[in-house]
């Protein structure tokens, strides 16, 4: 007997030395980190982000074939996004996700700033990000769609959001197309899961503008709940306010950066 308890008490301690041991690191994350940087991605950022040839073709008015149409992999990943494709032309002003560097003042926020961050706010990691556009208010389906390249369904543990000038300065201003925030003013962003057959694998929302109070800092956004997905498609819920006699009036663009995904 008194054998036995030696044995036991031997192998207790030699598993807690094992266990603190110098040679065991910190245990690495069970998730990948789409960062966006490199020189693959920094090839993706249109010199001209207001109309530039990787986003509106050599015409500047889409591209007419699917061929040369922007998009990109992660090749780690496989996390992938295209243009969307409406009536035969692909552009972002159809619905898309593009990489950008750039910023500007939240004055000088508008369309042909579109890819901008406010001066002054950094990508949350690095010096890349991804701006989304795109929304489905119930008419035409701009809503823009993050997927898998080799179809295989992933579980997206979350990413995190932050506005760009341009939303941020027609909720703060008001713009030819909208006007500016009330009390009563709300905008989410939903980020919807899909399996291979098109079905709704949940939804996950988080809030952009509260009344006048819009998000000006990176906001972490977790969308493990909705399990392995094989696309994601982004769109928004808003308040009366902040619509007009064609629909979704704000600027629906949302800025997204270090997409975690589950190995």
């Amino acid at each position: 007997m008194k054998k036995y308890f030696y044995l036991l008490a031997l192998v207790c301690a030699t598993g807690f030395l094992a266990s603190c041991s110098e040679d065991d690191g910190p245990e690495e994350p069970n998730y990948e980190t789409v960062d966006f940087e490199g020189e693959y991605w920094n090839a993706l950022i249109d010199p001209n982000q207001g109309t530039g040839k990787l986003l509106y073709g050599e015409s500047g008015m889409g591209f007419t074939e699917d061929n040369g149409v922007y998009e990109w992999t992660d090749e780690t990943t496989k996390l992938h996004s295209k243009l969307n494709e409406s009536y035969g032309s692909w552009a972002y002003w159809n619905g898309g996700v593009a990489v950008s560097n750039y910023h500007c003042d939240i004055a000088n926020g508008s369309p042909t700033t579109q890819l901008s961050l406010p001066t002054g706010t950094a990508a949350h990691s690095g010096k890349n990000f991804v701006v989304a556009y795109g929304y489905n208010d119930g008419g035409w389906d701009s809503c823009p769609v993050i997927d898998f390249k080799d179809g295989v369904a992933r579980k997206i543990k979350g990413l995190w959001v932050t506005n760009n000038s341009y939303f941020l300065n027609s909720l703060s201003n008001g713009d030819s197309y909208n006007s500016s925030a009330t009390d009563a003013t709300f905008i989410d962003v939903t980020f919807e899961g899909f399996d291979a057959a098109g079905l709704s694998q949940g939804k996950v929302k988080c809030r952009l503008q509260d009344g006048k109070t819009s998000v000006t800092d990176w906001k972490y956004v977790d969308l493990s709940s909705l399990g392995a997905v094989n696309s994601l498609k982004i769109n928004y819920e808003f308040s009366d306010d902040q619509k007009n006699s064609y629909g979704f009036s704000a600027p629906a663009y949302v800025a997204i950066d270090d997409v975690q995904i589950y190995k």
